[in-house]
């Protein structure tokens, strides 16, 4: 009889729904064999038009039915030799289905048997190979008239972070499979077996697309995980395009398709991997004349933006440039902006000394790399360098800057005229300048045999000898006579003991220490330097005539690494022209906080001047002539460690020693004490403290286009608040303490909620300052609600405060307000408990 044909979704139903109330191991094996006909299985498999329905329709409901069944019953039911029989529905059937239901598996179920055989099913489905399956599954879908974009990405998603979702769900249980290191070269190796499949149906002359696989690619090497991958993909990629056309075709079309948001990460991971310019020119091809992103990455942004590359990588790049006779125009375009960079003044001042090296680096491979004809084609641009350029590096005042200033210089002048005269230095030669010149002939790009690199090199290298007769330098005699009139056996004088005599003068006046600070000279700037700070305060009234140019000078003035201390000396210089004179440079450096074109450093400087000046304003006792200003407080000493006692240790005064000596010496039978009562004098910060503290509180608010307080700039927000905390505790008993705690306290009162702590901690320090400084009357009468809602917002942040120095100062602000509120309450008027 003929075999009855049931339709596929009412045979389907009917064994689900066995399935559902099954209670018979044996059973459970029977239905479970019915159903895998459908995979193409088993002693009566299904006809293929029903295996096609099933796997069209049916297939992933089915898995999400079975992975909803596994449980502890289907698990004592389906022993080890029968749990294979669960496991090949996932294994045999369409793999981007299975592979999709196994991932949602995993997130959607919690430790349990059903999550243990799903991790499973998914390392078998990883060393069975089945990752390309998946991807040439996509790519075949992707030829269809109506493709599903919707559920690429899904798959890709899931592809590209499965070692993030297994660990999610497996925490420390995670295997091997799925770590990083050993997930990605797996997806490598995938994507070179759906390659090999391309290069077959390209050979059977039938399409295919390899999109899916381009943005597999990217993706991947976006997520910081190029090198796992084309430690795989490279070697393999290299020996294939050596000598087939078709592998070449399917490689650059494979960096071709990469979408333009990942391009930078694949070419960077190719540039970086390939082991050198001709491994990097058969795998990318002309992609740099196709591609503008491309194009800009080797020629623009892996040039001038990224100098952390390495050596290898640079000459990678640019001879991979010289590789094609179509890239060579950008090489030479590469040059010529590379020397103009050189030999910008804003890119000699500004930039960083690796930055410099990494620019001469490129410019020494492109001109190794450049035949005759391009390099007279770069003449001007050479001759540009050499005048303009060089200077600026000359006149650096960082030697290592200097020196690659020098080796650049001699390069391009024998470049400029091969064979002629050519610049020569005097420099000593480092580790790194030694690199610098083996690049004019790297063996991995010049074809040039060893013994001529060797000669090369050196005639480009070795300085050119200056001509005893040209220079009018007379020959030194070789004969006997300067043999026997040898020193050699003369005893050298001990000199170790001897001083350096300083040709500079230390100024006299302070208007001659203007014109020094603002000369060249960088001996005359370090005795200007020293000696500032006492001049200073020596000369009062000569200072007050030019406090606010000399605050200006100093504030302005660079570092100077010839002069030793230079910061130290800097700061103590602007303090003490602060106490001399504090009305006119407050203002003037207060108003300078806020204004453009200042860096966080000199913002910095700024508040710690102010706060030393206010803490040496406010001692009662006016301090020595010369005196380097002392630190306030502990915050300020761990921010500005660089400041210190200026003078070091002093030599005691001889008489007080003597008298030391004569007390100690001598017996008395009985001695009074003598009260020392310290002479009172005005607190000389009272007078002045308005024009050290409004003008810092007024503009925080207002952003500008290099400073924004209230943004980025965080860690000056937060120093400013405790600058605000300390010139308020300065100001105790000062006529202006209410008016200040009141605008320091609207203050805090803006910001309590800011998100980073040190800024929260410096708030909480100024309501203790505020506390402390203006009397508990005042406060409970002119800003008596104020002072209650500071309290609730104090006993939240003591409970709830991240951080917990910020929940130590709000319980000390707490208790601290207790305490004046009970020491103003009489007796009587406190509550019986």
């Amino acid at each position: 009889m003929d075999q009855v044909i049931v339709p596929v979704p009412h045979e389907i139903q009917e064994i689900i729904a066995e399935l559902s109330k099954i209670c018979d191991g044996e059973r459970l094996v029977e239905v479970l064999s019915k159903a895998r006909r459908y995979l193409g299985g088993g002693a009566n498999p299904a006809m293929d038009q029903e295996i096609a329905e099933f796997n069209r329709t049916h297939y992933t409901p089915f898995l999400r039915f079975l992975v909803a069944q596994m449980g502890p019953q289907w698990f004592d039911f389906l022993t080890s030799d029968r749990m294979g029989l669960w496991d090949s529905f996932f294994l045999e059937g369409p793999a981007d289905q299975a592979f999709l239901v196994l991932m949602d598996s995993l997130v959607r179920t919690g430790p349990c048997v059903r999550l243990d055989r799903c991790v499973h099913v998914l390392e078998k489905f990883l060393q069975n190979g089945a990752l390309a399956e998946v991807i040439w599954e996509v790519c075949q879908q992707q030829l269809e008239a109506t493709p599903t974009p919707i559920l690429h990405e899904a798959i890709l998603s899931k592809i590209c972070s499965l070692p993030d979702h297994v660990a999610n769900c497996l925490q420390k249980h995670t295997k091997e499979v799925f770590f990083p290191k050993n997930y990605y070269p797996r997806v490598g190796n995938a994507i070179l077996c759906v390659l090999k499949m391309v290069s077959v149906s390209l050979r059977d002359g039938k399409g295919c697309s390899i999109s899916f696989v381009s943005q597999l690619l990217g993706k991947v090497c976006m997520q910081g995980r190029h090198r796992e991958l084309f430690s795989v993909l490279v070697p393999r990629l290299t020996t294939l395009v050596q000598s087939d056309c078709i592998w070449q075709r399917i490689c650059w079309r494979l960096i071709e398709s990469v979408p333009d948001r990942w391009m930078e990460p694949v070419v960077t991971g190719l540039v970086q991997m390939a082991d050198g310019p001709a491994t990097l020119s058969k795998l990318l091809g002309d992609l740099v004349l196709k591609n503008k992103k491309a194009q800009f990455l080797l020629t623009q942004k892996m040039l001038f933006l990224q100098y952390g590359t390495k050596r290898e990588t640079l000459q990678n790049i640019l001879g991979y440039l010289s590789m094609e006779k179509s890239c060579r125009p950008l090489l030479v375009k590469a040059l010529k902006e590379l020397l103009e960079v050189w030999s910008s003044s804003s890119v000699v001042k500004h930039s960083p000394y690796p930055q410099l090296l990494y620019l001469s680096r490129s410019i020494f491979i492109s001109l190794n790399l450049l035949n005759k004809e391009e390099t007279e084609g770069c003449k001007q641009e050479i001759l540009f360098a050499l005048t303009s350029g060089t200077r600026l590096y000359l006149d650096s005042s960082l030697p290592p800057v200097r020196c690659l200033g020098m080796v650049v210089a001699e390069c391009l002048s024998r470049y400029m005229e091969p064979g002629g005269p050519s610049l020569s230095f005097q420099y000593q030669e480092d580790e790194e300048i030694k690199d610098l010149k083996a690049l004019l002939t790297p063996p991995s790009i010049c074809a040039v045999n060893p013994e001529g690199a060797k000669e090369s090199s050196q005639s480009i290298i070795q300085p050119s000898k200056i001509d005893n007769k040209q220079s009018g330098e007379p020959k030194a005699d070789t004969g006997s006579d300067s043999e026997v009139d040898s020193d050699d056996d003369l005893t050298p004088y001990d000199m170790s003991a001897d001083t350096e005599l300083r040709k500079d003068k230390i100024p006299a006046y302070i208007r001659d220490c203007l014109e020094a600070l603002l000369s060249n000279d960088v001996e005359k700037l370090e005795g200007t330097m020293t000696s500032l700070s006492s001049l200073i305060r020596s000369n009062p009234s000569a200072t007050k005539e030019v406090s606010a140019e000399l605050v200006k000078i100093l504030l302005h003035l660079e570092d100077c690494p010839g002069v030793e201390n230079f910061t130290q000396l800097r700061y103590a210089a602007m303090v003490s022209v602060t106490v001399i004179d504090p009305i006119p440079v407050s203002q003037y450096i207060t108003g300078e906080f806020y204004a453009l074109n200042y860096s966080l450093r000199q913002r910095m400087d700024i508040l710690d001047i102010l706060v030393a000046a206010a803490q040496e304003l406010s001692e009662s006792v006016n301090p020595k002539k010369g005196e380097a200003p002392e630190k306030v407080t502990h915050d300020l000493q761990s921010t500005r460690s660089t400041h210190g006692n200026l003078n070091g240790d002093a030599s005691a005064d001889w008489r007080k020693i003597v008298e030391e000596r004569i007390a100690n010496k001598t017996r008395r039978f009985a001695k009074s004490q003598k009260a020392t009562t310290p002479a009172s004098t005005p607190n000389r910060f009272h007078a002045v403290v308005g024009h050290f503290f409004f003008p810092l509180i007024q503009n925080y608010d207002k952003p500008v286009v290099t400073f924004d307080l209230l943004g980025e700039d965080r860690l000056i927000l937060g120093r400013l608040v405790h600058t605000l905390g300390i010139l308020m505790h300065l100001a105790l008993n000062a006529m202006a303490a209410s008016q200040m705690g009141k605008a320091l306290l609207e203050f805090v009162w803006v910001l309590r909620f800011h998100t980073d702590p040190f800024v929260r901690q410096g708030l909480l320090f100024c309501v203790s300052t505020i506390l402390l400084s203006v009397p508990w009357e005042r406060l409970m009468t002119d800003m008596s609600e104020e002072v209650l809602e500071m309290k609730c917002w104090l006993a939240d942040a003591a409970e709830t405060d991240a951080d917990d120095h910020c929940r130590r100062l709000a319980l000390n602000a707490l208790l601290l307000m207790e305490k004046l509120r009970s020491n103003l309450q009489p007796p009587t008027s406190e509550p019986l408990c």
